[in-house]
């Protein structure tokens, strides 16, 4: 009752038992809003029993997620991330890898498309009015689990919405960070708070490191300091303007290009340069997770028009992410598979998390039943990696695909 009562908007709120519970607002949420609401809410509750004459309405459901905060849903994900203790993957560091993404929003409330603290702002083009929202989120590389996630406004960028998640960082974590992030504050900010760190540099990024590219060294220790340019970031941050040392690595591509890493791993007896490929190769999983998200789960396909609403189906998102790799990461621990040569079929192990995830909210007890039936499910959809499987060329000037929105 505690977890109700903090995550309800109002003391009065489903305080009665209707058909529309906490727990079953919940559910349907996220199980995911991929079609018509009424149609969601019929296979929904076709596997719940109701009082005689009652029925799921969906105006019904539309006024009782207005009693619902979105922090419920963050909630619940850390209370399953805090069961899970992964070994540490890479030379004893667990590696974590955080990237951002942009969302569109539907544009038919005011309150979402207002410059509020809570809105996302809203831009006028040739094919008329939209939205963006900035989702950043930490990922665990070796399965693929979303730590924390969050949304804002585009307007917001990358690198601040990475110092707010620095919380949800472990001692031994190892931030792998793509091209879009070096900034000298950032290095200092990092090495001030004992995180270590792997980002990409552009060859661009300082004469010093273009002169270790032309240098054709495979590392090199240098020391970096901050000039008049960086003295605002700086002082924003609360950071001294001391030089710092960090470690250049360099990564030759199968292309004949070279990529240039950045590293608080200073010690290259015990940390390889040639080790350093294949962790940066990790933060794709993160690419991963998103291309999940948005493709699989349809994530920008919100029911909701209300930025509440769209933050509760975004947490709730990011949750069913993380129950369907769960429960596909058990069934290969119960096998006994490799999971670094098999892998589940995450979109099937998912299907199937929404379709018995009712009957486990309803009855919790039914574990016992639905459990082997879900791991059944999972294992006979399961199928080799091929880890050197070349990517499609990307389509020149391609337009991202925006399915049309339903009315929810």
């Amino acid at each position: 009752m505690d977890f109700i009562a903090r995550h309800r908007q109002a003391a009065r709120d489903f305080t009665r038992r209707a058909v529309f519970t906490f727990e079953r607002v919940v559910g349907v949420l996220l199980v995911n809003l991929m079609r018509s609401l009424q149609v969601e809410l019929d296979q929904f509750f076709s596997r719940i029993s109701l009082p005689l004459g009652r029925r799921a309405h969906d105006d019904a459901f539309r006024m009782a997620r207005k009693k619902l905060r979105w922090q419920a849903f963050v909630e619940l994900n850390q209370a399953v991330l805090a069961d899970l203790h992964p070994a540490p993957d890479w030379h004893g560091l667990r590696v974590v890898a955080c990237d951002g993404t942009t969302l569109y929003l539907p544009t038919t409330h005011p309150d979402t498309i207002s410059s509020g603290p809570d809105g996302f702002n809203c831009y006028h083009s040739q094919d008329g009015i939209y939205s963006l929202a900035r989702a950043s989120a930490l990922c665990e590389t070796s399965s693929g689990l979303i730590l924390h996630a969050s949304l804002a406004a585009d307007t917001r960028d990358e690198r601040s919405m990475l110092v707010e998640q620095f919380e949800h960082l472990r001692p031994n974590d190892l931030l792998v960070l793509d091209r879009g992030y070096p900034a000298y504050w950032l290095f200092a900010l990092l090495l001030a708070r004992q995180q270590h760190f792997c980002i990409r540099l552009p060859q661009s990024f300082s004469p010093q490191v273009q002169a270790f590219v032309a240098s054709g060294q495979a590392c090199a220790v240098i020391k970096m300091q901050p000039g008049h340019g960086q003295r605002q970031d700086f002082v924003q941050h609360q950071l001294p303007m001391d030089a710092f040392s960090v470690r250049l690595v360099r990564v030759p591509l199968k292309t004949g290009q070279i990529e240039i890493l950045a590293t608080s791993l200073l010690d290259a007896s015990r940390w390889p340069a040639a080790d350093f490929a294949a962790l940066y190769q990790q933060r794709w999983r993160i690419e991963e997770a998103f291309r999940h998200l948005k493709c699989r789960l349809q994530l920008e396909q919100f029911g909701g028009e209300t930025p509440e609403a769209i933050r509760q189906e975004f947490h709730a998102s990011i949750l069913l992410h993380n129950l369907a790799i769960i429960a596909a990461q058990d069934v290969l621990a119960e096998q006994e598979l490799d999971a670094a040569t098999l892998a589940p079929n995450l979109t099937h192990a998912t299907h199937l998390v929404r379709l018995y995830l009712p009957q486990l909210l309803e009855d919790p007890t039914s574990i016992d039943r639905i459990g082997p039936a879900l791991f059944a499910g999972i294992a006979g959809q399961i199928s080799k990696r091929r880890p050197g499987k070349p990517a499609p060329p990307r389509k020149p000037n391609r337009k991202k695909p925006r399915r049309h929105r339903a009315y929810k």
